[in-house]
């Protein structure tokens, strides 16, 4: 529907049945299928430029996250999740102030940060879509250029964790179990995206993203 929110949904609720380290590969092999699509759909809008440049800042942070997920416990790294979505969900509801001004520094820094969260909690949303708001960005460029630059870097986070033994047979196999749900979410969500009223999709979105961060910062698994 969107373009961003398929981890910030997901990661919360996984990491209650699966480890962090299991979950959160889980998360972004799982989300291949539709991003094949959404992508290709959203060519048209890219702006390269823009997703080099966080691109640049995510290949940098990424390893940086990816090393905190494999070293920290599964308790620390299940209340560093939950906690993260708690915060993104608050920051997006905050009012947004003027655009800024060099926009390419901002780029690298957001991407940067994108890329720890990502390597860390596959959560990498949170910073760029706080940016694209702040500098208001074009709808139809704003979702091209979250697509994109998602499936570039979680393609090379997950190749990451195929190389150092983070991606397992079972965390493929769990990805196939998965994928008739996923099917059956993009064709919905494409069929919802222009009949839901934007203020209740805001509403539902919100509090499953808080309910889902709250159960992974509290609830042990």
């Amino acid at each position: 529907m969107t373009g961003f929110g398929y981890a910030l949904v997901a990661t919360p609720f996984l990491i209650l049945l699966y480890p962090p380290a299991q979950a959160v590969p889980l998360v972004l092999i799982s989300w291949f299928p539709i991003a094949i699509f959404l992508v290709y759909g959203s060519r048209k809008h890219l702006l390269a430029g823009r997703i080099v440049r966080l691109l640049a800042g995510g290949f940098i942070g990424a390893p940086l996250g990816m090393y905190s997920l494999a070293s920290l416990a599964d308790s620390t790294m299940q209340s560093v999740i939950g906690a993260i979505t708690l915060v993104a969900i608050a920051s997006m509801a905050v009012r947004t102030s003027a655009p800024l001004t060099r926009e390419g520094r901002a780029l690298v820094g957001a991407g940067f940060l994108s890329g720890i969260l990502g390597g860390a909690s596959g959560l990498s949303g949170p910073p760029i879509v706080l940016l694209g708001l702040r500098q208001r960005w074009e709808h139809e460029s704003f979702r091209a250029t979250l697509l994109c630059y998602f499936f570039v870097l979680h393609t090379m986070i997950s190749a990451t964790f195929g190389n150092v033994g983070m991606l397992t047979g079972d965390t493929l196999g769990l990805s196939l179990r998965a994928l008739p749900g996923i099917v059956a979410g993009f064709i919905s969500g494409m069929w919802l995206k222009d009949r839901v009223d934007a203020g209740m999709y805001r509403r539902l979105a919100m509090g499953l993203v808080v309910a889902g961060g709250l159960l992974a910062l509290f609830v042990q698994r």
